[in-house]
């Protein structure tokens, strides 16, 4: 009796067997958006996701983003946008009783869009992301668990389905920029911890909310090697990833994490072997990451977590057909006896060679063939 994809992913992921393949298409990365000939990123739909997913012989592992921040009376509105060319830019600004705060962001077509000011710069922006986080921590979420079900229905057997929103408690729902979260954590430690404390609360919640609707896995982020210390993933990030994981757990969700630059020095400290992660990528040699080897990586961690990559998006963009097989086998063979999935280094890029995802899909299909 044959199994669909989404179960197949899950198994995988449980209890291993020959490597299948999960090339990283979608989370508006923009490959995707190429394939069914759109040029901004952000008119890709699910629709098209699984349209392009289909093209190929894979097993996807379909990344939604959960908007539950629509639950709250508080919303972000849009007050200034323009399109000039090939660039759009927009400001959000967030209302609240003690204060306001403002984003803005810059799309450019085939490039994606970025936030060029983050909503948290000073002090008095962090009391209005307190009260913010605070009101959140008494949001009903029953409309993301309807929408997730829509969503879960939607993808039905066609791959599993991973929902995300800012879970790591460290990030406080990516409010400031990677450099002002650690000012924050250092200079306020205390108010940091409190706001932790309801951001796990508000995850909880949401593990259930998603859990209903009928995900398999939420998205655990974490920093990467040049952005944070060791000393804050000891004292911060592992014993939060820990308490959120299990919660998920609980939920019978399993968790994926995804961190596409350097991940040394902490792979080797053990640190992802201690967050409670079920599936992580990726293991990745420079250029793109920092390991000695795919050999050594697999040597440090845990082997019940299943891993998933490593090909470089250097080689997919810039190798021939001939290159991608090669290092499609030569990963297959370094990953016997491993719980791994072959995919790429990161979620692929809009001018990702079609023909090199295609080679990476029946080169894994040839060796076990």
């Amino acid at each position: 009796m044959s199994i669909s994809k989404r179960e197949q992913f899950i198994n995988h992921v449980k209890n291993g067997g020959d490597t299948i393949c999960s090339p990283q298409i979608g989370a508006h990365a923009g490959f995707d958006t190429k394939l069914v000939g759109k040029q901004w990123i952000s008119d890709t739909t699910l629709e098209d996701n699984l349209s392009v997913v289909g093209q190929f012989d894979i097993v996807p592992l379909i990344n939604v983003g959960c908007n539950f921040k629509s639950c709250i009376d508080m919303q972000w509105k849009c007050t200034k946008s323009k399109k000039n060319g090939d660039t759009i830019t927009s400001e959000h600004i967030l209302e609240t009783p003690v204060g306001n705060l403002t984003r803005k962001e810059v799309e450019t077509k085939i490039k994606g869009t970025f936030q060029t000011k983050y909503a948290i710069k000073n002090k008095e922006d962090f009391k209005v992301m307190e009260y913010y986080i605070s009101a959140l921590c008494d949001v009903d979420f029953t409309e993301v668990t309807n929408k997730t079900r829509e969503i879960s229905q939607q993808v039905g057997g066609k791959g599993a389905l991973s929902v995300q929103w800012p879970v790591q408690p460290y990030e406080f729902f990516c409010f400031p920029d990677t450099v002002e979260t650690v000012f924050l954590h250092n200079d306020y430690l205390e108010r940091c911890q409190k706001i932790m404390n309801d951001i796990v609360e508000i995850d909880k919640k949401l593990f259930k909310a998603v859990a209903l609707g009928g995900a398999d896995f939420i998205f655990l982020g974490a920093p990467a090697a040049e952005m944070v210390s060791p000393y804050i993933y000891e004292k911060l990030i592992v014993p939060y990833s820990q308490i959120v994981t299990e919660a998920a757990h609980e939920q019978g969700l399993l968790v994926y994490s995804h961190i596409c630059s350097p991940i040394e020095p902490f792979l080797t400290k053990g640190y992802y072997n201690q967050m409670g992660i079920d599936l992580f990528e990726t293991l990745s040699p420079p250029p793109v990451g920092n390991i000695i080897s795919l050999e050594d990586a697999f040597s440090k961690i845990d082997p019940n977590i299943c891993t998933r990559g490593n090909i470089g998006l250097d080689v997919l963009l810039n190798g021939t057909t001939n290159d991608v097989r090669e290092k499609t086998f030569e990963i297959i063979e370094s990953a016997i006896g491993r719980k791994h999935i072959v995919a790429a280094s990161d979620y692929m890029f809009y001018n990702t060679k079609e023909e090199n995802v295609r080679a990476m899909a029946d080169a894994v299909t040839e060796y076990y063939s």
